[in-house]
């Protein structure tokens, strides 16, 4: 049995949101994942993690990486590096935000944990972004702020949201042309759905179980495809 480690956030933590709560789904993309493959996957995923955050995990399990017997280290970031902090936008709409990772550090950061794996003999590979839901989105972030402000901030177009969040998952695409590293297209496979939003939680961010399910499917019809043995 071969062995993935993975790193990213809540989507590939598997975090899926009901009633207002989070967990972890129990048919969460891991487990599959490896059901189907036949493999562990050594999951240092984190909620709510960015790719600093992310960095500051995957330097601390460097010896995990090189120990292993798998060739593979799966990445799946930037969900979170778009997002921005909304009470401060809320409560001052008429200035500069920034997001929780510039694209500029997005992609510095990014290729530089690219590098390292590399670096010890294993092969990153990349993961795309499930797509989101605006709506859904925007009445969770603006739950107990001014959405009035928000939106005032976001130029009253909400679909601000949606774009936002596909320029950093363009740039994870670009990043694996320009690392020369695979990368696994789980947007696709959302969008060729008719309402791709019953596969999102009520958050309008996490994948609900069947948007793992969808996931998971992409992965595996990557791997097929390509003919990959793990």
């Amino acid at each position: 049995m071969g062995t993935i480690t993975a790193f990213g956030d809540s989507v590939i933590k598997g975090v899926i949101y009901e009633d207002a709560h989070y967990r972890v789904a129990d048919e969460s993309v891991q487990k599959i994942c490896e059901e189907s493959f036949g493999i562990t996957i050594e999951n240092k995923a984190r909620f709510g993690s960015t790719i600093t955050k992310g960095e500051s995990v995957f330097e601390k399990n460097l010896s995990l990486i090189k120990d292993s017997d798998g060739e593979y280290v799966v990445l799946e970031f930037g969900g979170n590096d778009c997002d921005f902090n909304w009470k401060e936008v809320s409560e001052d709409p008429g200035r500069e935000h920034l997001p929780m990772s510039t694209i500029s550090n997005f992609t510095a950061t990014y290729t530089n944990i690219i590098n390292e794996i590399k670096s010890l003999g294993k092969t990153p590979v990349l993961l795309s972004l499930p797509p989101i839901d605006s709506a859904r989105y925007f009445a969770q972030i603006s739950r107990g702020l001014s959405g009035e402000n928000i939106m005032k901030w976001m130029r009253n177009d909400q679909q601000f949201i949606t774009n936002w969040h596909e320029r950093y998952n363009i740039e994870i695409f670009k990043l694996a042309i320009a690392t020369q590293v695979p990368v696994i297209d789980i947007t696709s496979i959302f969008l060729e759905q008719k309402n791709y939003c019953r596969f999102l939680c009520e958050d309008g961010i996490h994948p609900n179980e069947e948007g793992h399910k969808l996931i998971a499917k992409a992965i595996e019809e990557h791997v097929k495809r390509r003919n990959i043995k793990l």
